[in-house]
Parts: structure tokens; sequence; C-alpha cells
């Protein structure tokens, strides 16, 4: 049913007067609006590099048009199918395993008693995620190197009688990369789940604790599902982030000998418009393409299932 001129009016007011009563928050708004115009929006210009034999100096309106044909170059290169499927296996490792743990120590924070206690574990948790890749990449390589602090306690303790190649190992590679993803970002992610906790209402526990549950059953029954709805938004984000396994781990943590199954679609991507060659900068910007199409159905998909199943969404 369209609305009246009256209603369109009375729609309008309503918008003044919130923007009015908001202005603040609109104003420091602003500044993250801006930087994600200038660096999310505008960039997507490039894109029609993808469909180019794009040449520098003739810039995107000079160069010539030619269709699909850079992504028919890019399905054929033996690096994107090894790019591929080592972003589909480490994303999904991830997962699996990365996405669960910080849901299980929110829930352990959130049963200390003792505030004091309770600060001290949320700082020492969060602390690596303010330590960039490149210096946590120099401190793991320094803590698992061949002489580093692990392999000297592996071979005082008679565990092992060499060192283990845990940096160049193929073997190693998917825990190693695990691990230190989970050890930088753990923290971080464990905010939006206590933030959630902190709404929940304390009666609820009062009542619970009245009818005889303990604290486990508390926090099966009573916290997880109060906290279900962000559960699924970050899940909602963290599968729209499958084709982006990790750039910054990635480059690193990984070398010659790793790069076998350290290979994603972004290093791919880098490693291709770094090579100094012209035509390769449009099979580039098509493998961008391809990883962020593939990324938004990924979001648009579990989006919509989370929607029709009523356990919330971003859209």
């Amino acid at each position: 049913m369209r609305k009246t001129q009256a209603q369109k009016l009375e729609s309008r007011r309503e918008r003044q007067r919130l923007v009015k009563k908001y202005k603040w928050l609109y104003l420091f708004a602003f500044p993250g609006v801006v930087v994600l115009i200038l660096f999310a929006y505008l960039p997507m210009v490039g894109l029609v590099m993808a469909f180019q034999q794009y040449d520098p100096v003739s810039g995107f309106f000079g160069s010539p048009w030619v269709g699909l044909y850079n992504f028919q170059r890019l399905f054929s290169t033996p690096t994107f199918g090894r790019a591929f499927r080592n972003t589909l296996i480490i994303s999904t490792l991830k997962l699996i395993v990365c996405f669960p743990m910080p849901i299980l120590v929110s829930l352990l924070i959130n049963e200390l008693r003792r505030a004091r206690v309770k600060k001290t574990i949320q700082t020492v948790v969060y602390i690596p995620n303010f330590v960039s890749w490149v210096i946590a990449a120099g401190l793991w390589y320094s803590l698992l190197g061949n002489s580093g602090v692990v392999n000297s306690l592996l071979m005082g303790l008679g565990i092992t009688q060499e060192p283990v190649m845990f940096m160049q190992s193929l073997g190693w590679f998917y825990p190693v990369i695990l691990f230190t993803d989970l050890w930088k970002t753990l923290g971080y992610n464990t905010i939006f789940y206590m933030a959630a906790m902190s709404g929940i209402s304390t009666e609820q526990y009062e009542a619970a604790m009245m009818d005889g549950a303990g604290r486990f059953k508390q926090a099966i029954y009573i916290t997880l599902p109060s906290i279900s709805k962000t559960i699924v938004l970050m899940f909602i984000l963290q599968v729209g982030s499958l084709m982006s396994a990790g750039f910054d781990q990635m480059w690193t943590m990984s070398n010659l000998a790793t790069r076998e199954l350290s290979d994603i679609l972004d290093t791919a991507v880098l490693r291709t418009l770094t090579s100094g060659t012209i035509n390769d900068l449009s099979v580039g910007a098509a493998m961008g393409l391809f990883k962020s199409a593939i990324s938004l159905g990924l979001f648009m998909v579990t989006n919509f299932l989370a929607d029709k199943f009523d356990q919330g969404s971003l859209v």
C-alpha cells in the first residue's frame, strides 16, 4: 500500500527529529563512514581490470576489454587450484577449531566470581590482539626454531633427540597455524560473548538455583540460549570470510618449505600483482573478484538460513 503525502511528511519529520536527537552519534560515526568509502568502496572501481587487458599507461578508459578471458587464464593456472584448495582447508579448520573456543572460554570466565581474577584473565588473553602478525611471526619463529625455547625444552626433557622442524615441516604447518591464530584472536572474540552475557538477568540464575540447577546446567540452559543470536551472527561473519584464510598470518608465518600448504588466494593475488608483468595485473584482479563473489555468496546463504530459522541475521 502506497504512503499518502501526509504519511511521507510525517516520516520525513521523524527522521529529522532522530537525526537532531542523535547528532553527536552521527558526528562520531562520520570519520568511520569516510574511511569506509575511501578504502572499501572507491577501490571497487579497479574491478574493471578483471575484464580488461589492463595497461597502467592507458588507464581504465584506454585499456581494451577482453571479457572473461582473464578468468579463463586464472582457472587454467595450477597456482589458482592450489591456492583455492589451501584457502578452503585452512578456513574450514579455523571454523571448526577456532570458532567454538572463544565461546567456551567466555563461559569459563563468566563462571568466575572474583571480579579481579576475571579482569586479569580477560586482559591476559586479549593482549596478543595488539601484536601485529609481523611481530607475532618473529616471536613464534624464535620460540619454535631449531634453537628456540620449545626445542630446547623438548630435548632437555628427553622427549626428542633432535630439534623438531615446527616452522619448516608440512606435517606441523596446520597445528602451528591453528594454534597461533587461536592465540592471537581468542581474547578479541571473547569480548562479543562476554558483552552478550552481561545483559543476562541475574534473576534467571537465581530462579535456576532455587530449582536445584548447578553451575553447569545454568551455563547450558540459561547462558548459551541467551547468547545464541550473538553466536549465530559471529558464525555468519566467519562463514562469509571463508575465502579469507588470514592474509597477514599466511604471509608472515609461511616460507618456501611450506608454500605448498600456505599459499592461499590472498597471497596468490599479491604475488601475481607484484610479479612485474603488466598482463598479470588483470589476472590478479580477476582472482580478487572471484574471491569476493564467493565470499558474498556464502555470507548471503548463511544469513538467509539464519533468518529463516529465526536465529538472527545481519541484513
